[in-house]
């Protein structure tokens, strides 16, 4: 869906959410919707309803495709240039970048910095299966950003941050 929609929509749409957790982790992730960040412009609007979309509520749901599709943002929070091309048949996906994504999941689980939350779950899913790939100096970069200019968010996500890799490279080093 997220390669069909690319070929209608003014501007490329980027995965994220659910699904571009489960694409990087290759973990069973029962999404209920496929989160996509891109501007809606009015003709993308109608372009969706022309192709059987209804709004509904935040989605866009498709009935015979049995697809909700989310807008969360209009841009990803992170480089678009750090995202990833997946064929899909003729077309391509977007996929948000893997290090963008567990800045995404991290910033998630500050919300509620239980161990046990969804959330740091979810962080603690991408890091445990994706830690060689990730770029960890990026990461630490952007985390050092944040605490520079936001320091609630910031510092949280950079306590979050050094308890995962902790438990991440306890965990590798005991298999």
């Amino acid at each position: 869906m997220a390669a069909a929609l690319r070929e209608v929509l003014t501007y490329d749409p980027i995965v994220v959410g659910g699904t571009a957790e489960e694409y990087w982790t290759a973990a069973d992730y029962h999404e209920t919707d496929l989160g996509l960040c891109a501007p809606l412009t009015e003709s993308d609007r109608r372009s969706l309803t022309s192709l059987g979309f209804r709004k509904q509520g935040r989605h866009w749901y498709h009935a015979r495709a049995h697809v909700a599709v989310e807008f969360p943002d209009s841009r990803i929070d992170g480089d678009e240039s750090r995202t990833h091309e997946e064929p899909v048949g003729e077309g391509m996906a977007r996929i948000i970048g893997l290090d963008d994504l567990y800045m995404d999941r991290l910033k998630q689980a500050t919300m509620s910095e239980e161990r046990g939350g969804i959330e740091f779950q979810s962080a603690l899913a991408v890091t445990t299966s994706t830690f060689d790939a990730i770029d960890w100096a990026y990461v630490g970069a952007r985390i050092r950003g944040l605490v520079e200019t936001d320091t609630s968010p910031g510092e949280s996500m950079k306590r979050l941050d050094a308890r995962i890799r902790r438990r991440v490279r306890r965990l590798l080093s005991e298999s």
